[in-house]
C-alpha cells in the first residue's frame, strides 16, 4: 500500500488525527506518529505491565520508548534500559554461539551429537548440529522430563541427561521441521563442553562484552540482574506476578535478558564481521530442508525466514511464563524492530505490532496487518462496524493479506481479551467466508462452553471435530474435551 493511502485509511479511523505527507522530519515523530505508535502500545500504558519498542533505520535509533511498568510491585517504570527476558528471541544468540565455535574450528555443521558426546544414545549418530540448529532433529519435548511433583526449575543439564534415557525421536532426523527447544538447550551444553565456559560466562565473553551489550545477561538462578523487569500474566483486570515457570532456567532455548538499546548494538553487528566474517554469519540466514540451504521460506539458524515481494525478511518471536518477545529485521532495507514486554504473550498480538511498525516507517511499502486496521476500527465504531471494514479489506489484495488463519488468531484474541459477544461476530465471518475451516466453529465452541450454552457448545464443538485437519487434533481433541464434560 502507499503511505499515503494508509494515512487516509486511519485517518478515517482517527478521531481529531492529523495527516502528514512525509513520515519523519528532522527525526522529530509528528502528531500522527505519536498517535499511532500510542495506539499500538495502549494496553501497556498507565499502571500495567510494559513494553519497551525500537526502530532502527539506516544504522540509526528512529524510536525507542517505553510503555507501563517493569516492576509494579516498586513502582519502577519500563524504560528502553529495561531488561527483558527475550524468550526464544535467545536462539539467534546461542545459534551464534554455535557458529563462533565452528568458526574456531571446534566442530562443524555436520557433527553429530555422538561424536560431541559419546555417551549419547546411538540415535544420536543421526543428528547433526545443523539440524538442532533449524529444528529438524526429531528430539523430543523437554516437558515429558519433568518429574511428578518436582519444584525446583529444569536446567540445560537436566534435558541434556533426560534425553540420555531416551531410546527415540518423534521422527528420523532431516526429514521434516518440527520446532524445538530441546535442541537450543542441547546446544547450550555443546557451548559448555567444547568452550570450556559456561554457556553464560561463554555470551559474556563472545557475544555481550565485544558488542559492548553491558545491559544484558543469562539468566541463572540467584542471580542478580540489573534493570530487570518482571513478569505479569494479565487476564481481564487481574494483574498477577509470574516470572517464572519450572522450565524458565533452561538457558539455550530462551534464558537471556536485554534492553531493546543492546539489542540495537546486536542488530547492527549482524552488518559486520565483529563476530563472524560475513560470508559465514550469512549462513544464518536461509532456510534449510532435506537438501540443504534453500531461499524458500523456512528457519535459518536461530531465525524465521520469510520473503515478500522477494525481500528477505527474518524474524523470530519469543514467549514465557510473563514474558513476550518479538523482533523483525528486514536488512536489504536496513530496517529492524524489536518489541520486549513484561507481560505473557498473547497471540499474534506483538507479532502484528512489529510488522506494523516495519510497515509504518517504510511509508508502507510492506503490508500494514489487516489485524491492526480492523482492531482500531472496532474499538472506536464497534464491532458490526469492523465487520463492514473486513468484507471491504478482504477483497483488497493489493494493500491487505487476509488469511483464515489470521482471522481465527484475531477472535481468540478477542476471547483472551473477555470480549466474547465482538469475538462471536468474528468467528461467524470466519464460519461464512470458510465453512470447511475449523477455525470459526471451534472460537465459536469456546465462547459457548464459557457462557454454559450447553446445546450450542456440542453442536460447534461437533463441527470443529468434523472440520479438523491431523494438524489441528489439538482443536478435535479440546472439542472432545467440552463435549464430555458436559455429557458426562
Amino acid at each position: 500500500m502507499k503511505y499515503t493511502q494508509l494515512i487516509l485509511v486511519f485517518s478515517i479511523l482517527c478521531l481529531g488525527c492529523s495527516v502528514t505527507k512525509n513520515l519523519r522530519e528532522d527525526k522529530a515523530q509528528s502528531d500522527f506518529d505519536t498517535e499511532f505508535i500510542d495506539y499500538l502500545f495502549k494496553d501497556y500504558s498507565g499502571e500495567k505491565p510494559g513494553a519497551s519498542i525500537i526502530v532502527i533505520k539506516n544504522g540509526e535509533i528512529e524510536l525507542a520508548k517505553s510503555y507501563g511498568y517493569s516492576d509494579l510491585e516498586n513502582n519502577i517504570l519500563a524504560t528502553p534500559q529495561t531488561n527483558y527476558r527475550i524468550a526464544s528471541v535467545t536462539k539467534q544468540f546461542t545459534a551464534m554461539a554455535i557458529m563462533i565455535l565452528v568458526n574456531q574450528g571446534k566442530l562443524t555443521y555436520e557433527t553429530n551429537l555422538t561424536e560431541i558426546f559419546p555417551e549419547f544414545p546411538a540415535y544420536g549418530k543421526d543428528i547433526t548440529v545443523e539440524q538442532l540448529l533449524t529444528h529438524r532433529s526429531g528430539l523430543v519435548k523437554y516437558n515429558r522430563f519433568l518429574k511428578e511433583g518436582q519444584t525446583n526449575q529444569m536446567l540445560d543439564k537436566d534435558v541434556f541427561e533426560g534425553l540420555l534415557t531416551t531410546d527415540s525421536t518423534y521422527f528420523k532426523p532431516n526429514t521434516k521441521y518440527a520446532y524445538c527447544n530441546t535442541s537450543y538447550a542441547v546446544m547450550a551444553q555443546i557451548i559448555e563442553k567444547l568452550s570450556g565456559l559456561s554457556f553464560s560466562d561463554f555470551m559474556e565473553k563472545e557475544i555481550f562484552q565485544p558488542l559492548e551489550m553491558t545491559n544484558s545477561t543469562v539468566l541463572e538462578i540467584e542471580k542478580e540482574i540489573k534493570n530487570r523487569a518482571y513478569g505479569y500474566v494479565v487476564k481481564d483486570t487481574s494483574i498477577t506476578l509470574k516470572d517464572q515457570s519450572l522450565f524458565s532456567a533452561i538457558q539455550g532455548d530462551g534464558g537471556i535478558y536485554s534492553s531493546v538499546l543492546d539489542y540495537y548494538k546486536w542488530d547492527q553487528a549482524l552488518y559486520t564481521d565483529k563476530l563472524l566474517p560475513l560470508n559465514k554469519l550469512d549462513a544464518a540466514f536461509y532456510n534449510y530442508d532435506e537438501n540443504g540451504k534453500s531461499n524458500k521460506k523456512g528457519y535459518g539458524y536461530g531465525w524465521v525466514v520469510d520473503y515478500y515481494k522477494g525481500i528477505k525478511i527474518l524474524q523470530h518471536g519469543g514467549s514465557s511464563t510473563g514474558f513476550g518477545s518479538h523482533v523483525i529485521r528486514i536488512p536489504s532495507e536496513n530496517i529492524s524492530v524489536a518489541i520486549f514486554t513484561n507481560r505473557s504473550k498473547r497471540g499474534q498480538e506483538l507479532s502484528n505490532r512489529a510488522k506494523a511498525l516495519i510497515s509504518h516507517f517504510t511509508n508502507g511499502k510492506f503490508l500494514m496487518p489487516f489485524e491492526i486496521v480492523l482492531e482500531k476500527e472496532i474499538d472506536q465504531n464497534g464491532i458490526d462496524s469492523g465487520i463492514d471494514l473486513y468484507n471491504q479489506i478482504k477483497t483488497d489484495t493489493i494493500n491487505y493479506s487476509v488469511s483464515k488463519e489470521a482471522i481465527f488468531h484475531f477472535g481468540i484474541s478477542y476471547i483472551n481479551s473477555n470480549r466474547n459477544a465482538e469475538a462471536l461476530k468474528i468467528f461467524s465471518a470466519l464460519e461464512m467466508d470458510y465453512p470447511n475451516y475449523f477455525g470459526g466453529y471451534y472460537g465459536s465452541a469456546v465462547i459457548y462452553h464459557q457462557e454454559k450454552k450447553s446445546a450450542k457448545t456440542i453442536e460447534y464443538c461437533n463441527k470443529t471435530i468434523e472440520h479438523s485437519t491431523e494438524s489441528q487434533k489439538w482443536a478435535s481433541d479440546h472439542a472432545i474435551k467440552m463435549i464430555n464434560e458436559l455429557t458426562q
